[in-house]
């Protein structure tokens, strides 16, 4: 949303940051077209928000289009007298927006009187699995040679494994409650083979190239042998304008054109606003009954392919060391989540 109302290099850098070339590619992208579907599934909900300063006002066209494909609602707020109740509001409509998962992702002090405009989404996802799991508990190697026991997932029922040189894949279906729905969730795990790719390195792979994903998922059930998850919940955050600039984003963040925004001034008809921070946070728990995740982003303005190998009859899955997750909607493709876990229980 925040590339709909940038101009010029701003706008490029951006786009080539979410690795699209024209904007209306970004708006046709599998993730996006999920936007608008995400309000109406049973597993899902999405919110969308843009808080700008009283003294300025929104561009028409960047107002509808937020409407349009993100559902955002827009307020007006005063971030002079009022920041710290405007960070308040922001913060219970990203913990509303998350079912109480996610709070206090801006900071105090994050808003002030330079902030002009704010713009939020949240996602949540809860999601149970076609067949649920048994629990027992089972060794985990995690890094520095050491091995804990951690509650772990099983069964003796067939699964859609992959063999990939390097790694496998294991996908596991989410449930739809509704034989209509069109959509269906998946969690997709990666796991590398001992001694041969590292996790930084599928990692690396797995942002890098849009379709790693949706090549890589399993298509066929096979019969398992051994067969381990590991349960694990953690919740990360983080701001992102330093690794952004790293990226290459840098106009953004200095003098920026965001004139497709906000209309500053008869004076100053550039729009030259600049993105301060961006706050990030995401929460997921896994266990043998299913996912619940939820991942909100802010973003404060201020003024001023392998192929597939044949598994054999038995083929194990035993997730018994560091490996990548991705919850993933089927049909587009699109990536609602995406991390890795290192130790199950450093939560």
């Amino acid at each position: 949303m925040v590339s709909a109302g940038a101009r010029g290099d701003t706008r490029r850098e951006l786009l080539r940051f979410l690795g699209s070339a024209p904007l209306d590619e970004l708006h046709r992208a599998p993730a996006n077209e999920l936007v608008g579907r995400l309000n109406g599934l049973a597993q899902t909900s999405f919110a969308c928000g843009v808080w700008v300063d009283r003294r300025l006002a929104l561009r028409p066209e960047f107002a509808a289009t937020g409407a349009s494909r993100y559902g955002a609602t827009a307020e007006s707020v005063d971030f002079v007298s009022g920041a710290e109740q405007a960070r308040l509001r922001m913060n219970a409509f990203v913990a509303d927006a998350t079912k109480q998962l996610i709070h206090d992702l801006l900071p105090p002090g994050s808003v002030d009187s330079t902030t002009v405009v704010v713009l939020a989404n949240a996602l949540y996802f809860k999601g149970v699995w076609s067949h649920p799991f048994d629990v027992f508990t089972a060794p985990f190697h995690v890094p520095g040679d050491t091995t804990v026991g951690v509650p772990s997932m099983t069964t003796g029922r067939s699964q859609y494994i992959a063999l990939y040189p390097g790694f496998r894949a294991l996908k596991l279906p989410y449930k739809n409650d509704a034989s209509w729905q069109a959509d269906a969730f998946y969690m997709l795990i990666l796991l590398p083979d001992s001694g041969t790719l590292s996790l930084a390195d599928l990692y690396d792979k797995a942002v890098s190239m849009p379709e790693f994903i949706r090549k890589h998922m399993p298509v066929e059930e096979v019969p398992v042998g051994r067969f381990m998850v590991p349960k694990f919940k953690f919740t990360f955050g983080f701001e992102a304008s330093s690794d952004m600039q790293k990226l290459g984003v840098t106009r953004a963040f200095s003098g920026g054109d965001f004139s497709g925004m906000v209309s500053i001034g008869v004076n100053d008809e550039h729009g030259r606003v600049s993105i301060s921070r961006v706050y990030h946070k995401a929460t997921i728990e896994v266990d043998e009954q299913g996912t619940v995740a939820a991942a909100a982003t802010v973003i404060l303005l201020d003024g001023a392919a392998l192929e597939e190998s044949e598994p054999p009859h038995l083929v194990d899955f035993v997730a018994d060391r560091p490996f990548l997750f991705a919850v993933v909607e089927e049909r587009t493709g699109a990536v609602l989540f995406l991390g890795h876990v290192v130790n199950p229980l450093a939560g």
